[in-house]
């Protein structure tokens, strides 16, 4: 393996924030011939997130007319494991690019980068996936051959940058919900497939205290139902059944 990858991987698990982890992240793909870098990470429980190196021009025409309707690489990324090159050298190879894209990569070409490809990463277990983008003023023909002689080491980095952006991503918004050791308690006998009753004599409290602590949750959680919370709350490691 790459001894620059060793040392990547090494540094990212001793990352303690988002803004750590991506500032290595770009540092790393630049090294290798990256001009920009975008991620974009998507939770089943939040809103996407965007991080990315390119100027904020590029970010609002972005969010504005292109992400996510009308941007191709979202189904790609969501389906496959194959990287996805675009930029408007890539253009014929894509009849469908929705119009918005068409322009917006005809806009950017001769401000920033000339090619770019997708990189789709997911987890599995979690249904989370990502995609990082890398962009480069070379040519098509040059950025694919430069992708061709480095694109498994990108793509190993890619995957670890988003495994460990969105560990810590979790822990944050876990830090932020606070639930108590009785609320923690009782989503995990739910999780065992205890009613309140049950639960209330597993404690030695009430019924209806219970209901309490399965209520806080859905609220700090912003879960319609206790079943909901107890799914948010897994998925963020607060709890482990």
């Amino acid at each position: 393996m790459d001894k620059d990858l060793i040392d990547f991987l090494t540094t990212l698990n001793h990352v303690r924030s988002v803004d750590e982890a991506w500032r290595s992240t770009v540092s790393f793909m630049r090294a290798r011939g990256a001009e920009h870098v975008g991620f974009s990470l998507e939770l089943e429980d939040a809103n996407p997130l965007l991080m990315w190196s390119l100027p904020s021009w590029v970010v609002k025409q972005w969010l504005e007319e292109v992400y996510p309707e009308h941007d191709p690489t979202v189904a790609h990324c969501r389906n496959h494991v194959t990287p996805f090159f675009s930029g408007a050298a890539f253009l014929d190879r894509h009849p469908e690019f929705a119009e918005p894209y068409k322009s917006y990569l005809k806009d950017i070409v001769h401000e920033e980068a000339h090619a770019a490809v997708a990189l789709p990463v997911h987890n599995y277990a979690s249904g989370d996936w990502g995609k990082f983008s890398l962009s480069t003023d070379l040519s098509a023909e040059a950025f694919e051959r430069l992708y061709h002689e480095r694109g498994m080491t990108v793509y190993m980095a890619a995957v670890a940058a988003f495994n460990r952006i969105r560990t810590l991503i979790k822990q944050e918004r876990a830090a932020d919900i606070g639930l108590t050791e009785r609320e923690r308690e009782c989503l995990l006998w739910l999780a065992r497939g205890m009613r309140n009753d049950q639960i209330a004599e597993r404690m030695s409290i009430r019924p209806v205290t219970v209901a309490l602590h399965l209520a806080n949750p859905r609220r700090k959680l912003g879960a319609r139902t206790r079943e909901q919370a107890l799914v948010g709350a897994v998925q963020l490691g607060l709890v482990e059944p």
